[in-house]
């Protein structure tokens, strides 16, 4: 007891490094928690109710996640290691990005521990949802929705020869993703160019007003917000200086975690592309 104590004592403190990775077992996992949001949604959408043991609050709140509304009756967690093992779960998918300190100790325990990380583009997207659903014993599921997404990438494809016009997503304190990107990708797929990017923006980053509006994309692109969570840093989103610019709001909760629902942002953002050239 002593020894298994001090050895999650210093996981936590860094001191131990903890082995996570894809589960070694022939057997599918029973029942699997999530400590991420990302990680809820693939759970979700990969498995049947009777299999998930837990997701995380964030799960059911409509404006974050694309499967708000197949998450009612699950029990739900806050990412603490003691509920997670009191949960009668056998697998946990993670974030290599945050609660590392509690995948340890769940790690630790004995529990098999899947991360999931951020993809950038929808190769990406598609090797991770094979990857966790190799370790949930779900492959012809991950087929099923990857087909979905793909079918969808493929109707969003413009007409060859046709220039793109440029788009900027643009948020909240002038918050916005260059090249090599998620949102980079969505927007390449849907037929437009990054105004970020062109910009020279590579990764996250911000751009001032002035660099908006001195080189006014064809198309600025706000995340769709929830009216009763007003905040002072979207206030730039609504300067005068934006009033001629063209606008479309498009749900964060379809890519702010890649998955094969964010093939619907491309599917969206085309529909709006072919209105602006006429079709």
């Amino acid at each position: 007891m002593f020894r298994r104590a001090g050895i999650l004592a210093a996981i936590v403190a860094g001191l131990l490094p903890a082995t996570l990775a894809t589960p070694s077992r022939a057997d599918a996992p029973r029942r699997v928690a999530s400590l991420n949001l990302c990680a809820d949604q693939l759970l979700v959408m990969l498995l049947p109710p009777e299999r998930v043991a837990s997701v995380t609050m964030l799960a059911a709140d409509p404006a974050l996640s694309f499967v708000a509304d197949r998450v009612e009756g699950m029990s739900v967690n806050h990412g603490g290691a003691e509920e997670i093992l009191n949960g009668a779960s056998d697998l946990v998918l993670a974030s290599r990005h945050g609660r590392t300190a509690t995948a340890a100790i769940l790690a630790a325990s004995g529990l098999d521990v899947v991360e999931i990380d951020i993809p950038n583009d929808f190769d990406a997207i598609r090797a991770q949802v094979r990857r966790v659903a190799a370790a949930l014993g779900a492959p012809a599921e991950a087929e099923r929705l990857l087909r979905g997404m793909d079918d969808a990438l493929r109707a969003a494809n413009p007409p060859p020869g046709v220039r793109p016009p440029t788009a900027l997503v643009w948020q909240a304190s002038g918050f916005t993703a260059g090249a090599g990107t998620l949102v980079d990708a969505v927007l390449r797929a849907a037929g437009f160019e990054n105004f970020a990017a062109k910009a020279g923006l590579v990764g996250y980053g911000y751009l001032s007003l002035e660099a908006v509006v001195t080189g006014r994309p064809d198309l600025l692109i706000a995340p769709a917000k929830a009216p009763d969570r007003p905040s002072l840093s979207d206030m730039l989103l609504l300067h005068p200086a934006l009033a001629s610019l063209p606008r479309v709001e498009i749900p964060g909760a379809l890519w702010s975690c890649g998955g094969p629902f964010t093939a619907e942002a491309v599917t969206r953002l085309a529909a709006h592309r072919r209105i602006m050239e006429g079709g």
